[in-house]
């Protein structure tokens, strides 16, 4: 036990040192806005990073459900970058026996197609291609997907002075379409993404509104909250939707991130049996943690 506490600490320790002393970032940031990687919404930026995990555990009515998700971005130019998705779902249902395996992957093309440093904007449009592989045991699809997107992010700096204390707010968010290429009648149908994330930045604050003096490592702190909806377009299930909330907070280094948040059903779902649990993020920037590889755009360019 002893020895397992050394090492959380040291851990700890080291990843204190990735986030100080500096206060000046570079990964994603868009004028003074940091916009950090959300957890489940999508990220307009355009970026070198590599999100190590990204768990999900939910619990409800007909029984438990664990996903391991991890994902990789790599800025190919100035503009464009490739995300490659994968996914690890583990099923505990109460009527029948558990099941494990791979999800459908997923590979995204992400342009980012405007920015305004002076107003905090970043927008990005997005196709996505889903793989026909993965285990149908656990709801993996045995034919293609296409995705077309759209994410945005902007900060709340350009408010006036009276609203100064407002300033560290920033949202986050997307709107997603996704069709199912198959001829069968049954699942040939579309649904429709839309996400927010709502967030208040601590370093922010302290940078470039007034230093309240909150100490490291909490002047490092993004309380949030994100709003994630699915809606079923067309098919026997049209308007059909679901909806969770995933309120929590994350903590932003110089290089890693680290998010958790809670999961809570506010669309779709009967109070009495909703899908609830917890959900979170580990994500390296690796352009921070690689420059000498990563820091320019891997097809060359500035």
């Amino acid at each position: 036990m002893r020895n397992l506490f050394l090492r959380v600490v040291g851990t700890l320790f080291l990843v204190g040192l990735m986030g100080w002393p500096t206060i000046l970032w570079a990964h994603g940031v868009v004028g003074k806005r940091l916009f950090v990687e959300p957890i489940a919404t999508e990220d307009a930026n355009v970026q070198s990073e590599y999100d190590l995990v990204i768990p999900s555990y939910v619990k409800g009515e007909h029984g438990k459900e664990l996903e391991l998700g991890t994902a990789v971005t790599l800025r190919l130019t100035r503009n464009l970058g490739l995300e490659i998705e994968g996914e690890r779902v583990s099923l505990d249902p109460e009527q029948s026996a558990a099941e494990s395996g791979w999800a459908n992957p997923e590979a995204v093309l992400k342009y980012a197609a405007y920015d305004n440093p002076e107003h905090e904007w970043i927008a990005t449009v997005a196709v996505g291609i889903e793989f026909p592989y993965g285990a149908e045991k656990i709801g993996a699809e045995d034919f293609w997907g296409l995705s077309t997107g759209f994410f945005y992010g902007k900060g709340f700096g350009d408010l006036p002075e009276g609203l100064a204390v407002l300033r560290p707010l920033m949202i986050q968010g997307d709107v997603v379409i996704r069709h199912s290429l198959t001829s069968e009648a049954d699942a040939a149908f579309n649904t429709l993404a839309y996400d927010f994330a709502i967030y208040y930045s601590i370093p922010y604050l302290q940078q470039f509104v007034k230093d309240v003096g909150i100490p490291w490592p909490f002047n490092r702190f993004f309380p949030m909250v994100e709003l994630n909806y699915d809606r079923v377009l067309n098919g026997p299930e049209a308007g059909a939707l679901q909806g969770f909330a995933r309120p929590g907070v994350l903590w932003v280094g110089k290089s890693v991130q680290f998010g958790l948040a809670a999961v809570v059903p506010v669309a779709g779902h009967p109070k009495e049996d909703g899908e609830r649990g917890v959900t979170g993020i580990v994500s390296l920037y690796l352009d921070d943690l690689f420059p000498s590889v990563f820091k320019k755009p891997l097809l060359g360019g500035e």
